[in-house]
């Protein structure tokens, strides 16, 4: 209960913070962006892409989760080269990090998903995708820091 609430502050705060700031950033530069309402949308649609994978693995939902997880990887692979958006090399090297992990999450999500039936009498799906997900969650939310110019995101 206290994780669910804590995780629920942290998408409220996060959400808030990207509203608040979007605007400005978009026309003021920053340490970790180069101020440009592209990297502005991207941090935005990182950002939801990551609040989509704290909703799914909270419901427990592994098909879901696994989608999300495909669905980050272009834009992390886009940032990640740094083709795309024009970003610094520390970001440019955070979105390769939560690619990485993203990759990894995936995978333990497709094993979690063929092992569904056989898991009886495990913890329940939530937990196991909540803690398949935590490095994830952490990476994106430092990218999302870094794209919005240095704006303190909360973690959860």
């Amino acid at each position: 209960m206290k994780s669910a609430l804590a995780r629920a502050v942290t998408v409220f705060l996060t959400a808030t913070a990207v509203t608040l700031t979007g605007v400005g950033v978009a026309s003021a530069g920053g340490p970790g962006g180069s101020g440009s309402s592209s990297t502005t949308s991207a941090a935005a649609q990182v950002q939801s892409l990551r609040d989509q994978l704290v909703s799914r693995a909270d419901d427990g939902d592994v098909a879901g989760t696994r989608v999300t997880l495909t669905n980050l990887d272009p834009v992390l692979t886009d940032l990640a080269q740094g083709k795309r958006y024009t970003i610094q090399a520390d970001t440019r090297d955070k979105a390769a990090t939560a690619q990485q992990d993203t990759t990894e999450a995936r995978d333990g999500v497709d094993r979690l998903a063929a092992d569904l039936k056989a898991r009886q009498s495990l913890p329940p799906v939530s937990a196991l995708l909540n803690a398949l997900l935590q490095r994830v969650l952490i990476s994106l939310s430092a990218l999302v820091n870094d794209l919005l110019g240095g704006l303190p995101v909360p973690i959860g």
